[in-house]
Formats: structure tokens, C-alpha cells, sequence
């Protein structure tokens, strides 16, 4: 992937042109049926394309991402490495695009800022300020400042536990999930709190998954 010098002008997101978001849900669903088949995300891309006219485009092998005046955003499809764009994502100014599997995404802002490259779709809180990726045993939270999106919160557990997102807090300052150890009955509830040195889990979660 690569950023274009040159600027170009394919119009403001809202209005006119009408174009689309698409649920969390849906784009984990399309990237869950497609899994590794070609003619699948072919069609899926082409549904996605259809609802941003004139901000994302096929070229090729080349997909392209205009946003008013922002230097575009090229993915160059090699050997191996295929790119889909899966569509706007519902709650935050991002587009998803896959890179090569389902566990390889980038996220691609509306505001100039440079791709993010996350592991899982994200799924935005409410007030379109903050979002969490979870993939695996991974937990990570990104919050909005401005225009730009950076990593406030990481945490790798123990292997062999994993993350259930359940439901934000109304006002976006927690989030309740559910963890468990595989191939076990051990599990929990838990929080991801914004607490008055950053966010947290509280409580804390478990050390080790006992074998």
C-alpha cells in the first residue's frame, strides 16, 4: 500500500452522493462467508463500491480511496496479497479494507490520516469516539481526538483465553465482556473502564488459563 502524491476532488461524504455505512456485523458476516474465496469478495467489493460512488474505486488492480482534498489511498494488489474494500463502517468515518485475509485489515479515515492496520472489525461505541478491536486473546481500544484515531488501550491475555464484547455504557466511558478459557468452564464479566489514570479491565482478569 501506498499514498498518492497527487490530490484530487471526488466531493464531500454526506449529501449529494448518498452514500452508505454498513453495520460491524455485516462486514464480520461477508468477511466470514468469503473466508479465502475469490469470486465472494469479488462480489462483496462490487456491493461495497456501489454505495461510496465516487470516493472508492476499482482501477485494476489497484483500489484507490478519495476523500475531498486528502491524498487518496492505494492498495496495489500483488502475487499472494489481494485487497477488498468491504465497505464505510457504521459509528466512525472508516472504511475497511481487507489485505490479504481475514485477520488483515486496514481502516482507512475520511480525514487524511494515514491507514490503521487492526486484526479484526472494529466495533465503534457510542458518540463515534472510540472503538475496540477483538481478535483472539487480544483487546485493544482506540479513541478518536480531533480527526485523528490512536491506540489508547492493549492487552494480550494469557493464550487460551478469549474476549466476547457484550454491550457499551450509553455514555462510551465502559465496555462489558465476557471472557473464557477454552475447552474449559472457567470464565467471566469484566469492564474495560475509562478510570481517572486512563482505561482499565476491572477487575483485573485472569493471570493464566490453568491447563
Amino acid at each position: 500500500m501506498r499514498w498518492l502524491a497527487r490530490c484530487g476532488v471526488a466531493g464531500v461524504w454526506a449529501g449529494a452522493m448518498a452514500a452508505h455505512a454498513a453495520p460491524a456485523e455485516l462486514i464480520q458476516q461477508n468477511l466470514q462467508r468469503c473466508a479465502s474465496d475469490a469470486a465472494c469478495l469479488a462480489t462483496a467489493e462490487a456491493q461495497a463500491l456501489r454505495e461510496v460512488p465516487g470516493l472508492v474505486r476499482r482501477d485494476g488492480a489497484a483500489l484507490i480511496l478519495q476523500f475531498g482534498l486528502h491524498p487518496p489511498a492505494r492498495f496495489d494488489d500483488q502475487p499472494g496479497l489481494a485487497h477488498t474494500y468491504l465497505g464505510r463502517l457504521d459509528g466512525v468515518l472508516l472504511h475497511v479494507v481487507r489485505a490479504g485475509s481475514p485477520h488483515s485489515l486496514w481502516l482507512v479515515g475520511e480525514t487524511g490520516q494515514p491507514p490503521l492496520k487492526v486484526e479484526a472489525v472494529p466495533v465503534p461505541a457510542p458518540g463515534s469516539r472510540h472503538f475496540v478491536v477483538v481478535a483472539g486473546n487480544s483487546l485493544a481500544l482506540y479513541q478518536r481526538s480531533g480527526p485523528r484515531w490512536s491506540l489508547q488501550f492493549r492487552y494480550d491475555a494469557p493464550a487460551g483465553l478469549a474476549w466476547q464484547l457484550k454491550s457499551w455504557r450509553p455514555d462510551a466511558a465502559a465496555l462489558r465482556l465476557d471472557w473464557h478459557c477454552a475447552g474449559q468452564a472457567t470464565g467471566g464479566t469484566l469492564q474495560l473502564r475509562d478510570g481517572p489514570y486512563g482505561w482499565d479491565l476491572v477487575p483485573e482478569p485472569p493471570a493464566r488459563c490453568a491447563p
